[in-house]
């Protein structure tokens, strides 16, 4: 197992407990616009995008808001979740704290708005770790290619053969994977992947169970 001087950590389901509130995201904008009930058994919405969501939400359940409005109140619900109930994974903090004493250069490449980032970070006391914040928005490309790994690699100055990218998605391991990266899978139980299939896509699998090994790394 190669030693590690360089870590590119997602931020959702790898270092936080967050996931959850994303899945439900949709259930609880229905939910305060009293249109769940119409909605029945049928969950079809939590699996799309926002803009298939808010059309699906317009045509099926008589949803009156604009697109805009629709954005800001799911905005704001994870928002409220990310300043109130999301907190850190167990066994991330004593993973953190060893790699900072070891000089491991650590950065977020994340998904999420900056805004929200900075906020639970800082409420959570794990904003130290980090060295700098990368975003999709800001990057300008999703994590379907792998783009915002190569630009933290750049900052960070380590090597591919010396970084691990620290991932719950699937399709994000699977990115940093056929990129060339040393993948550190995490356990998330809202990923509904085999396990399998994630083993034969990463070079170290970390659960809550095994309090995230990564002893073999240092």
């Amino acid at each position: 197992m190669n030693k590690i001087k360089g870590a590119i950590f997602d931020m959702d389901g790898t270092l936080l407990n967050s996931m959850n509130y994303w899945a439900t995201v949709a259930e609880e904008f229905l939910e305060k616009n009293d249109l769940l009930s119409k909605a029945g058994d049928n969950r079809r919405f939590l699996e799309l995008g926002m803009k298939e969501f808010y059309n699906y939400a317009v045509r099926e359940l008589g949803l009156t808001l604009t697109f805009e409005e629709t954005h800001k109140q799911m905005y704001d619900i994870i928002a409220y979740h990310y300043e109130n109930d999301v907190s850190v994974k167990s066994g991330v903090i004593n993973m953190l704290d060893t790699f900072l004493s070891r000089g491991v250069r650590m950065c977020l490449a994340t998904a999420t708005d900056r805004f929200m980032v900075e906020r639970v970070l800082s409420r959570l006391g794990i904003e130290k770790y980090f060295s700098r914040i990368f975003t999709t928005g800001e990057v300008g490309v999703g994590k379907a290619q792998p783009v915002i790994y190569e630009l933290a690699l750049e900052y960070l100055g380590t090597t591919k053969d010396d970084t691990y990218v620290f991932e719950d998605a699937y399709y994000a391991i699977t990115t940093a994977h056929n990129a060339g990266f040393l993948v550190a899978a995490v356990e998330d139980k809202n990923v509904f992947v085999s396990k399998d299939e994630i083993l034969s896509l990463c070079d170290i699998y970390l659960s809550e169970d095994n309090g995230y090994d990564i002893s073999s790394l240092i």
